[in-house]
């Protein structure tokens, strides 16, 4: 008479056996170095089976508020990477985990915390690939308190979309307020100069287009 409930328990031991088989693990390489004002990279390894999930990287100033993430790009057999942005002068040491995000936004598994120094020295070597990813960057907030205002003692350089906490993408308009604002302040002279030339001579007809 005891069969069945016997046999449930069998069953259910052996799908908890296989999901936790199934289960999907993200470890990290600690980076031996980070650059300053450059683009250093963290590697990572993903193993187990299951649902797709996808994994980041995030990071911050040591001890410094919030973190924020970027996504790791695959290498095969189960590696990733990333590259965070680059670290201002004032920042010394980045801290860092690796993360795996189900598609609802949910964090299923993470790795250890680490540290790296921000060294003058270091020398990542990235590959074309590598590169083309660090000058074109999706930076990921945690907080709605990071919205609005620059990854906190990175570089504007390379950093072009923002996720904000809430998911939504949108074009990165802090770093881009503050190019537009230097844009004029080194230019103008040059543009003064060149107005000067244009103007100089026969006056040209009036257009008849117009825009």
């Amino acid at each position: 008479m005891h069969a069945p409930r016997l046999l449930g328990a069998f069953l259910g031991a052996a799908a908890l056996t296989l999901g936790a088989a199934q289960a999907q693990t993200i470890s990290l390489e600690q980076a031996p170095c980070v650059p300053q004002e450059d683009n250093g990279i963290v590697r990572a390894n993903v193993a187990g089976g299951g649902p797709t999930l996808q994994p980041r990287l995030y990071f911050r100033w040591n001890n410094h508020e919030d973190f924020y993430w970027v996504a790791m790009e695959p290498d095969p057999n189960g590696r990733f990477w990333a590259t965070p942005p680059k670290p201002e002068k004032r920042n010394e040491m980045i801290q860092y985990y690796g993360a795996l995000i189900d598609p609802v936004g949910k964090v299923a598994g993470r790795s250890p915390m680490l540290t790296t120094k921000v060294t003058k020295d270091c020398k990542p070597n990235l590959t074309p690939r590598e590169r083309g990813m660090a000058e074109n960057l999706t930076v990921g907030e945690t907080t709605p308190q990071q919205q609005g205002r620059e990854v906190l003692a990175f570089l504007c350089d390379g950093v072009i979309t923002r996720v904000n906490y809430a998911g939504i993408r949108r074009g990165d308009d802090v770093c881009r307020a503050c190019v537009v604002a230097w844009w004029p302040r080194v230019v103008s002279p040059a543009v003064a100069g060149l107005t000067s030339i244009i103007i100089v001579g026969d006056d040209p007809e009036p257009s008849t287009a117009r825009p």
